[in-house]
């Protein structure tokens, strides 16, 4: 079910409830930042490509968003063959797979189209996209203090003495390394298994934290890494316990701190009966609203001259996490990387800088720092797959690159198989 709005009252106690919260010790926000981590070990990652700035005459999309004509250099016909060969695939119903497409570049909107029947309010199920906000969320918490990357994460379950679950770090949470067995593809099978059908749909939709917290120890936690919606449910979890006592309360929080300083307070966040949000899969949003989000990460967390992600966050998501088997995926986005097992492309041969909020049925959220270019892609794959949607995406991204020629310096950003 959705939270209901949150009153006055219920805004209030937020506030005296965060300002509490944050009586901290300036060592404790030291010890919370990003940037306080010891490097780890990771398999060759070309540098971090640095993060555009919001150009100074384009106003933020706080309000609206402000919008622009293509580049006169881009090749229109490119562009639109492209975008038409991502609407080609029809589905049930007679409608076309993508149904939503949104380009942004240097802060603007330069390209927008919604199959029939959808338009600019429309709202789309997100899927797994849902697990970036709630990486965000926990990002605002780690910029206040409350939360800190390399402590213990607070999960009730797991602090009796001597279970070894109660030193797992939020830093190896949000790395999906956990090695927690809750993850969605167990090892032995081709699909979801049931651990994450029973979280989202059976009895443990019920009580999504608690059901996902109830798994064994399976790895050393840090050096395995595993797909896991469960693993996102209990940082929601975590952030609602850390902000408010029930679900009208973490709404407002999920409101005032993240969705209205950026203007997208359209989203809607889904709660389960226990009273937390499914930040694992389940919330509803516009092209338009996705696209603030992809900005925000863009712009380094920034948010017209307020910094709402910690100094560093932004590279923390789109660094590689350690881990032998992981090959493409950082703190709860994924990476323009050579994939190992159970990973998937994204985009081979162009910008290895590419960072991307990804769910189930092509929910995506493309960033494209070379560039400045952010794309959102909303739908279904009924008649479509992956890679196909993948190559009208690329095709895409193709145009935009055509026209800024690649600063040598930076060469090695243009990755290949």
């Amino acid at each position: 079910m959705s939270a209901h709005q949150p009153s006055i009252a219920d805004r209030v106690c937020l506030a005296c409830r965060l300002a509490s919260v944050l009586v901290i010790s300036c060592a404790s926000i030291a010890a919370a930042s990003p940037q306080a981590e010891t490097p780890a070990k990771h398999d060759s990652q070309p540098p971090l490509v640095a993060l555009p700035d919001q150009p100074a005459e384009v106003p933020w999309p706080t309000g609206r968003w402000p919008e622009s004509d293509l580049d006169p250099n881009l090749d229109r016909a490119a562009l639109e063959s492209a975008i038409e060969r991502l609407f080609a695939p029809i589905g049930r119903g007679q409608v076309p797979d993508s149904r939503a497409l949104l380009i942004v570049q240097h802060g603007k909107i330069v390209a927008e189209r919604y199959s029939e029947g959808f338009d600019a309010d429309s709202r789309f199920h997100t899927w797994s996209l849902a697990k970036s906000l709630t990486q965000a969320l926990i990002g605002i918490l780690v910029h206040r203090g409350v939360l800190a990357l390399d402590e213990p994460v607070p999960i009730p379950q797991w602090q009796s003495k001597g279970d070894p679950r109660a030193e797992i770090t939020l830093r190896q949470m949000l790395n999906m390394t956990s090695g927690i067995a809750n993850q969605d593809f167990p090892e032995d099978a081709n699909g979801p298994g049931d651990f994450v059908r029973n979280l989202l749909f059976g009895a443990g939709a019920m009580d999504a934290t608690a059901y996902a917290a109830d798994a064994e120890l399976t790895h050393p936690p840090g050096t395995h890494w595993a797909y896991s919606t469960a693993t996102t449910n209990l940082l929601a979890g975590v952030i609602g316990r850390a902000v408010a006592e029930d679900a009208p309360g973490r709404a407002a929080f999920i409101q005032t701190e993240l969705l209205a300083p950026i203007g997208a307070e359209k989203i809607i966040f889904e709660f389960d009966l226990a009273g937390h949000f499914m930040g694992g899969s389940h919330l509803y949003g516009r092209a338009r609203d996705f696209a603030r989000i992809g900005l925000l990460y863009m712009r380094d967390g920034v948010w017209d001259g307020s910094r709402i992600l910690p100094e560093g966050w932004v590279d923390f998501s789109r660094r590689r996490a350690p881990a032998e088997n992981n090959g493409n995926h950082g703190a709860h986005f994924w990476l323009n990387l050579p994939p190992k097992a159970s990973q998937f492309n994204l985009f081979p041969g162009r910008p290895v800088s590419i960072f991307e909020a990804s769910g189930n049925n092509g929910q995506l959220v493309i960033i494209v720092p070379t560039n400045d270019l952010i794309i959102v892609r909303l739908g279904e794959m009924q008649t479509t797959n992956w890679d196909e949607m993948n190559a009208s995406l690329a095709s895409i991204i193709d145009v935009f690159l055509e026209t800024q020629p690649e600063d040598p310096r930076q060469a090695y950003q243009r990755g290949s198989e």
